[in-house]
C-alpha cells in the first residue's frame, strides 16, 4: 500500500518519538476483508456456565414456556472503561416445526475483535487467531463452546469492506459529493447522512443490504452515536489524534456492504458462485469479500453512472462527439442527451433531477429518461472519467495487504525525500 511507504519515507524527517507516532498510524491504516459478521450456533454446541450474565436471566429459558423470550449478554459499563469490547451475545427460545430451539447469536467485529480497531486488516491466516479469541471472550461472558463449533457456526450476516486510499489531491469529501449525483435503482433508497459536515458519508440502503461509503479519517473523530462505525474503540479515537499531531493530510474512502440479513446473503453469495449458508470457516476467504465488494460497486455505481464522472469539456463538445460517434442521430435526440448528461453531472445529480420533475413526471415516464442514460454511459471508458475512478476500481481489483512489519527492516531512501 503506497500510503504507508510514503509514510515510512518521512521517518528520518522527525523525532524519534513522532516517528513511533508515524509507524502506529502505518499499523493501523490498512486494507482488510470484512468487518461486523454475525453467527448461530445451535444449542448442543454451547453451554451457559453463568445464566445471570444475560438479561434477563438465561435461566428463564430452562423448561416449559417463555417461547419468544430473548436474552442478551453484552460488553459491561466496567468492562467498555478500561477498554474491553466484548461480542454481542442473544439467546432467543423459540418453536419451530422441528421443535424448541434455542441458538446462540454472536456479533461481533472481528478486526476490533483481535486488533481493537477496525481499520486494522484481517487475512485468511487470522481465522485461527480470531477463533481461539472469540472462544475466550465467550468464556470470559460466561459461555462454554468449542473451536470446531465456531468454526462451524453459521453465518447470517457479513460486512465486507475496501479502505481506499485517495490520490491525486481527490478527497473522500469530493468523491462522496460527486456519487451522490448518482442514478440509484429502485430497489435501495439513497440517504447522506448529514448531521455531520457535509460530504462525510453515503449510505444506500434497502431492509435487507446496505452499500455505505464514507471518509474513514473524518469518521475517527466521531464519538460513539455519531459515527458511521457506530462503535468506536478507544484505540480507534485515538488514531484520528496521531493523525492531526503528524499533520500530514490522509484520504481514504471506506467502501462498506452490509449484508444484515441472511437471505440476502445468500442470494449475494449465490450470485458469485459460492454456497448459500456458508459457515464461519468456509466465508472468512479473501475472494468472497473481494467479489461482494466489486458486485456492488459495478451494479450500484459504474453499470449505469460512469457518465457522470467524465472529464469531457462543454456540452457542445459532447454534441460534436455525440454526432461524430453516430452519423444517424436526430438533431433533437443529440440535443436532449447531451441536456440530460449536463443535468445528471449538475450538484444533486439525477436524484435531484427526478424531483424536479416530480409534479410533471409520472414513474413510468421517468423510467424511461432513466434508460436514455444508459445511452450515455456505453460511451464512456474509465479513462475518461476523473482518476478517482480508476484508483477505487484498482484498489477493488488488486484487494491487496500491505506487510507493516517489514518496515523495521526495510532501508529508507533519503533521496526521495
Amino acid at each position: 500500500m503506497k500510503l504507508t511507504k510514503t509514510l515510512s519515507a518521512f521517518l528520518p524527517c522527525f523525532s524519534k518519538r513522532t516517528n513511533v507516532k508515524i509507524l502506529k498510524i502505518i499499523n493501523l491504516i490498512k486494507i482488510k476483508m470484512f468487518d461486523t459478521i454475525i453467527l448461530n450456533i445451535s444449542q448442543n454446541s454451547y453451554q451457559i456456565l453463568q445464566p445471570e450474565r444475560f438479561k434477563p436471566s438465561a435461566n428463564l429459558l430452562r423448561g416449559y414456556g417463555a417461547n419468544g423470550l430473548k436474552c442478551v449478554n453484552n460488553t459491561t459499563p466496567a468492562e467498555e472503561k478500561i477498554g474491553i469490547k466484548r461480542p454481542r451475545l442473544t439467546i432467543t427460545k423459540r418453536a419451530t416445526n422441528k421443535g424448541i430451539e434455542i441458538p446462540l447469536k454472536i456479533e461481533f467485529s472481528a478486526p476490533k475483535l483481535l486488533f481493537g480497531t477496525n481499520v486494522d486488516e484481517l487475512e485468511e491466516s487470522d481465522f485461527k487467531r480470531v477463533v481461539i479469541k472469540l472462544q475466550s471472550d465467550l468464556n470470559a461472558m460466561g459461555v462454554a463452546t468449542s473451536e470446531e463449533a465456531i468454526m462451524n457456526a453459521k453465518v447470517s450476516a457479513l460486512h465486507p469492506s475496501k479502505n481506499i486510499e485517495l490520490k491525486d489531491g481527490y478527497t473522500s469529501s469530493f468523491v462522496i459529493k460527486e456519487l451522490h449525483k448518482i442514478n440509484l435503482k429502485k430497489k435501495l433508497d439513497l440517504a447522506k447522512v448529514t448531521f455531520r459536515n457535509d460530504g462525510q458519508s453515503l449510505q444506500m440502503y434497502a431492509k435487507r443490504h446496505q452499500l455505505v461509503i464514507y471518509d474513514k479519517i473524518a469518521d475517527l473523530s466521531q464519538a460513539n452515536g455519531r459515527s458511521i462505525d457506530g462503535d468506536q474503540p478507544a484505540r480507534q479515537l485515538s488514531l484520528f489524534e496521531a493523525i492531526q499531531k503528524i499533520g500530514k493530510p490522509m484520504e481514504i474512502l471506506r467502501i462498506e456492504v452490509r449484508l444484515a440479513h441472511k437471505t440476502k446473503l445468500g442470494e449475494v453469495l449465490k450470485e458469485i458462485g459460492y454456497k448459500e449458508s456458508p459457515s464461519f470457516q468456509e466465508i472468512f476467504k479473501k475472494d468472497i469479500c473481494q467479489k461482494i465488494v466489486k458486485l456492488y460497486w459495478e451494479k450500484m455505481i459504474a453499470e449505469e453512472n460512469l457518465f457522470i464522472f467524465d472529464l469531457k469539456g462543454s456540452p457542445k463538445k459532447h454534441l460534436e462527439e455525440l454526432l461524430k460517434a453516430n452519423k444517424k442521430i436526430k438533431p433533437k435526440e443529440a440535443i436532449y442527451l447531451v441536456g440530460l448528461k449536463a443535468l445528471c453531472k449538475e450538484e444533486g445529480g439525477t436524484r435531484e433531477l427526478r424531483h424536479l420533475l416530480k409534479p410533471i413526471c409520472v414513474d413510468r415516464t421517468w423510467y424511461r429518461i432513466r434508460d436514455d442514460t444508459k445511452k450515455l454511459n456505453k460511451k464512456v471508458k474509465q479513462k475518461q472519467c476523473h482518476s478517482w475512478v480508476a484508483q477505487v476500481e484498482e484498489a477493488i481489483k488488486i484487494f491487496a495487504s500491505y506487510k507493516t512489519e517489514k518496515l523495521s527492516t526495510s532501508p529508507v531512501n533519503k533521496s526521495k525525500v
